[in-house]
């Protein structure tokens, strides 16, 4: 009897000892989107809440992604949205990071875009985390009016017609959008200013980020966007009208013979951009871009990549008939003619794509072969239509965010390479040169131990002055060195990388 007494104890201890190590850790998330309903950045009966970060693994979900984590209304409060998430008992003393995540039909991700959110998991079987308002709002803060002004002087002198084309303000802050815009109109006392006049709600000191943007697309280098940086407002306590500013636009120049350029990308030690992964077992490579023989996907996945789809294909064979050089050498080539019949801009932008085991869980599955960079972080390439032939090089990942020629800057008396602006920089900082005759220009990045960081440049160009502006985002701080070459010039200098 003491025996069985004593397994039956054995038994009911092991038992406590089991539910004690497996149980699990309730987790309730919650914020406050009262303020974002009230910006109609937030339509309850269109739009999902989730929360994102690197605690989905926990429960067999990939970090930073998907939809799976939904927030829903309190009974008490709806404003205030919540989920409870059960972890494992290992998940305690674990340090999470999280965002929450407006995902809009249509629209896309909207992303809090403050710094990560974070939490360490306790011992407790039952926790909450305090209530926070979306992206750290918990006012509606004030309302003036603001009045963006566009000094169109030298666009209307380019090609910029008031009576067919239009130029629109977009942005981040409602109500800007970055697409459709807002459109300016002709002044009543200037021909040549454009105004827009909003109403915007926000907290003072709050800064608000737009670009101006030109219609008809297809007329405009860049699709119609200013290239460079985002420019930016600090929202006061009064009502402003912003100074006239020429916006970066460029009319289009089209080729007026035919050009074969050969896309060369080297995908050694190539990552992905979600989550910065080196890739591996590459199945293919894919480049699309805005002229044709290119062309844009509609939704950077495998029906794009599918024969006779708008994401052409690479090749690593060694075949001259495909432009590369080397089979096997993981440097991924295809030659491509524009026709200047086709009435061919001669500045395009591309971007390649990569097809690799598991490209299509990367992204929750809505874009994955656009996963070389972010929105508009295209490869940049002028064609030269008096050369005829060029050659267009560089690594998956070195991203230029634009690479233009400064209107109206004239011919060049001599090569020159300007030092970087600005300089210390992050995340990125532009690099101006000139070149005073046509020929074959190189521009890369450099790290301490002369190692190539990137390749801004590695084709023909046409005799101007240029702006590179290079994103380092993928890079650690330090010092870096740009050096330029072009026709027997060479130039190299220093630059700064603070994070």
């Amino acid at each position: 009897m003491s025996k069985r007494l004593t397994l039956l104890a054995f038994v009911a201890i092991f038992a406590m000892m089991a539910t004690q190590a497996f149980a699990a850790k309730n987790v309730t998330f919650q914020v406050h989107m009262g303020i974002q309903r009230a910006l109609a950045t937030f339509n309850p009966a269109t739009d999902t809440l989730v929360v994102r970060g690197n605690f989905e693994h926990f429960v067999g979900q990939t970090d930073w992604s998907g939809t799976f984590f939904k927030l829903t209304k309190t009974v008490a409060n709806d404003s205030i949205y919540n989920i409870t998430i059960a972890f494992p008992d290992s998940v305690a003393s674990q340090a999470l990071q999280y965002k929450y995540v407006i995902v809009s039909p249509g629209k896309g991700d909207n992303w809090e875009s403050i710094d990560n959110r974070g939490y360490t998991v306790t011992a407790d079987a039952n926790q909450q985390l305090p209530l926070v308002y979306f992206n750290n709002k918990s006012t509606l803060g004030v309302t003036h009016n603001i009045t963006f002004q566009a000094d169109m002087t030298d666009l209307i002198a380019a090609g910029f017609n008031p009576s067919t084309d239009s130029i629109e303000v977009r942005g981040d802050t409602t109500p800007l959008d970055w697409g459709p815009g807002k459109r300016l109109t002709k002044s009543l006392l200037n021909p040549n200013l454009y105004q827009y006049q909003g109403s915007f709600t926000a907290n003072v000191g709050a800064t608000i980020n737009f670009k101006f943007h030109a219609d008809p697309e297809a007329k405009f280098d860049n699709t119609g966007w200013e290239t460079g940086d985002n420019r930016t407002y600090t929202f006061a306590d009064k009502d402003s009208v912003l100074a006239s500013r020429k916006p970066a636009i460029t009319v289009k120049s089209v080729i007026t013979n035919n050009v074969t350029v050969t896309f060369r990308v080297n995908m050694t030690g190539a990552r992905e951009r979600y989550h910065n992964s080196l890739i591996t077992n590459l199945k293919g490579v894919f480049i699309s871009g805005s002229q044709a023989p290119l062309a844009w996907p509609s939704g950077w996945n495998a029906l794009d990549t599918a024969s006779g789809g708008p994401m052409t294909k690479m090749y690593d064979d060694g075949q001259v008939a495909h432009g590369d050089s080397v089979a096997g050498d993981n440097v991924w080539s295809v030659k491509l003619t524009f026709l200047a019949a086709s009435n061919i801009a001669r500045h395009i932008e591309y971007k390649y794509g990569a097809v690799f085991t598991g490209a299509d869980t990367l992204n929750n599955s809505s874009t994955p072969y656009d996963n070389e960079a972010g929105f508009a972080q295209n490869h940049s390439l002028n064609l030269d239509d008096v050369a005829g032939v060029q050659i267009a090089a560089s690594r998956f990942g070195d991203q230029v965010v634009s690479v233009y020629e400064v209107p109206s800057s004239g011919i060049p008396n001599s090569y020159s390479l300007s030092q970087n602006y600005p300089n210390p920089f992050n995340p990125s900082t532009n690099i101006q040169y000139s070149i005073p005759k046509s020929g074959f220009v190189t521009l890369k990045i450099y790290n301490l131990l002369g190692q190539e960081v990137a390749t801004l440049i590695e084709g023909n160009q046409t005799a101007g002055t240029y702006i590179a502006t290079f994103d380092a985002s993928r890079v650690s701080s330090g010092v870096y060195f740009y050096r330029l070459t072009s026709g027997g010039f060479a130039e190299v200098r220093k630059m700064l990388l603070l994070k």
